[in-house]
């Protein structure tokens, strides 16, 4: 019987790469039993949200979120593959974008087995990394208000940054079984990596190192955080250009050498974090 998993992100947990990956290798993986459909134009399937939430029109489906849902369980729920689809946005928490998980369940209900996959970050890192994914497009708040925010409304651009109010709105829907949490740097350490980690959760015997990678096998990766967090201040309220953070990056490598690694937080930030 066929199962069906919802990769639900979280944000900045290497999502990006795999979709990208499994995308361009859709053929190979469902030779192994594991079915990665091509919804819309991109390779994450974040068109399954837009019924929720409002994203950009590159993302939309033409019948929208839940009967695209539908058709793939008519698809596929009577075969005995396991169908993976993948979104981040499935695990937003504002409540204008939040999914409606049991309209979601009850459009998949063809399949024999479902079960959530949601990996997760150390706080401290998943919002340092939120900071840097949203001074690409602006300048977010300076870091001490980005924690006084998280310390508030335990949430950050509409992301929880407590994962036990995420856990709680998946029990509204799915049974504590059928919820896998998956820690970020144990993936990040499996044989083959973040996707190497992600096929054995799956029970797919396929080689990582079979798959044909994209950009290098990182999509989307960061910047360092330090230098970052100078480039914004030097240019805020502007969006500092990437020359910028190069020419800052390379100051920082210079001054602390190659293999350097930084935190934006002080460590007050930290430990207020951490606790």
């Amino acid at each position: 019987m066929a199962k069906i998993v919802l990769h639900i992100g979280t944000h900045k947990t290497a999502s990006t790469t795999i979709q990208d990956t499994f995308a361009r290798n859709a053929p190979l993986l469902a030779q192994h039993g594991l079915i990665y459909p091509k919804l819309g134009r991109t390779p994450g399937h974040h068109g399954l949200v837009t019924d929720w939430n409002r994203l950009p029109a590159i993302y939309d489906l033409p019948d929208g979120s839940l009967a695209s849902l539908r058709q793939i369980a008519r698809d596929h729920a009577g075969g005995t593959d396991t169908v993976l689809l993948s979104s981040e946005e499935f695990s937003r928490g504002a409540e204008q974008a939040r999914v409606d998980f049991g309209a979601v369940r009850e459009a998949l209900k063809g399949f024999a087995e479902i079960e959530v996959v949601c990996v997760l970050r150390e706080q401290w890192q998943f919002i340092q990394s939120i900071y840097l994914e949203v001074s690409k497009h602006r300048i977010p708040q300076r870091p001490p208000l980005f924690v006084e925010t998280v310390l508030k409304d335990d949430m950050v651009e509409g992301l929880w940054t407590n994962y036990n109010l995420l856990y709680d709105y998946l029990l509204q829907s799915f049974a504590p079984g059928e919820i896998r949490f998956l820690d970020y740097d144990t993936l990040q350490r499996a044989p083959g990596g973040i996707l190497g980690g992600l096929l054995a959760h799956l029970g797919t015997a396929l080689d990582p190192a079979a798959l044909d990678p994209v950009n290098g096998g990182r999509s989307n990766p960061s910047p360092e955080p330090l230098p970052a967090w100078a480039a914004n201040v030097v240019t805020e309220p502007q969006v500092a250009p990437g020359w910028l953070i190069k020419a800052t990056t390379g100051a920082f490598k210079v001054q602390f050498g190659a293999a350097a690694r930084s935190c934006m937080w002080t460590r007050d930030e930290y430990r207020t974090l951490r606790a």
